[in-house]
């Protein structure tokens, strides 16, 4: 007897499959309610398309808060999306098992015209109170940043409501005590997902998302800068705690198609002053080591590290950085480890 699974073309015991057969795929309703159906059963996501195929950025930024895998069908037969590899099976994107062939020859050679976006991962706490609105801190990013103003939001794709911070609000107060993603675009394909978590002490807000700015640039020093203003633009007007800004390549329109890239390259990352306080007997260390700014107020800042030393590799900047602060101990500080999660088995992501 032959089984139609409402929401899976193939499924394991181990991971589900979504097969997408357009040449853009879109966080439609069906591919949401996949990737949470396949996270309430501990499935790993596979999604399955064609090479033609390129992926909207709210379907990428989905499937990495899933943990999805990205398989494609080529004229010699399967491979992994993001390397270019062989897959005798889809438990070969998970399992590293070296497979026979190499690469398509797509990975060969970087994009001809390699467009780029400025890249943000930004928590906020605010307080759990009547007057508290959910979105201002996305239109601060993208007004600091450069990018149009968001213009329409939704759950699933197509985004088709006028976006506003009273709709976005409502509907996050409605979820709690955490709201699923909710997505917004804005007319210069610059995007954004908001989410709100309940916590001990109020709610905590994350928004993650890119502004486009063209070209992919040459020279990293204007992208610390515009980094810089806009990380500063969210410490004056909002209550942050931790926020990363980075350059990360895209292709045209803003989507991700199959064939190498650059890997994303940070820029600087702002901690919120109740993690400087919590941190507070590294904060000397950090100055000296660090290209640190302090921002608010004097006895209470915030700090905003740049990754701006010519002499020094970004990621080898941030990776000192991350070991002279200690991670782990920020997310404490900054209140992750409150968030109160819902029981996924509910079927509603996130």
């Amino acid at each position: 007897m032959q089984i139609v699974h409402p929401l899976a073309d193939e499924w394991t015991d181990e991971y589900a499959v979504f097969v997408a057969q357009t040449s853009v795929v879109l966080l439609t309703e069906p591919l949401q309610s996949f990737l949470d159906w396949a996270l309430s059963e501990g499935l790993r996501p596979v999604l399955l398309t064609d090479e033609a195929a390129r992926l909207s950025p709210f379907v990428s930024l989905a499937m990495n808060r899933a943990g999805g895998f990205w398989a494609v069908r080529g004229e010699r037969g399967g491979y992994d999306a993001l390397t270019g590899l062989p897959i005798g099976g889809f438990a070969d994107l998970w399992t590293g098992r070296p497979s026979e062939g190499e690469r398509v020859p797509r990975f060969n050679a970087p994009a001809a015209d390699p467009q780029a976006v400025l890249s943000y991962d930004i928590f906020g706490h605010q307080r759990a109170v009547a007057d508290t609105r959910v979105g201002g801190m996305a239109e601060t990013v993208h007004a600091a940043l450069g990018g149009a103003a968001l213009d329409l939001w939704g759950m699933v794709e197509p985004l088709v409501e006028p976006f506003g911070v009273e709709p976005v609000t409502e509907t996050a107060r409605r979820t709690m005590p955490e709201s699923p993603t909710m997505h917004a675009r804005a007319c210069d394909g610059s995007y954004c997902d908001i989410s709100v978590g309940r916590t001990r002490r109020g709610i905590l807000e994350h928004i993650a998302g890119g502004v486009t700015i063209g070209g992919y640039p040459a020279h990293l020093a204007p992208l610390v800068e515009a980094a810089t203003r806009a990380l500063m633009a969210v410490e004056a007007a909002h209550q942050p705690t931790i926020g990363f800004v980075s350059v990360a390549e895209v292709g045209a329109g803003v989507l991700q198609g199959v064939g190498v890239r650059r890997p994303e390259v940070p820029l600087a990352v702002l901690i919120g002053p109740r993690a400087v306080h919590d941190l507070a007997p590294q904060v000397e260390q950090l100055r000296q080591r660090h290209d640190v700014l302090e921002l608010g107020r004097r006895r209470l800042p915030s700090l905003l590290v740049r990754f701006s030393r010519t002499d020094q590799g970004s990621w080898a900047q941030l990776i000192a950085f991350a070991a002279d602060l200690g991670l782990d101990r920020v997310r404490a500080a900054a209140g992750f480890d409150d968030v109160q999660v819902h029981d996924r088995r509910s079927g509603v992501g996130g």
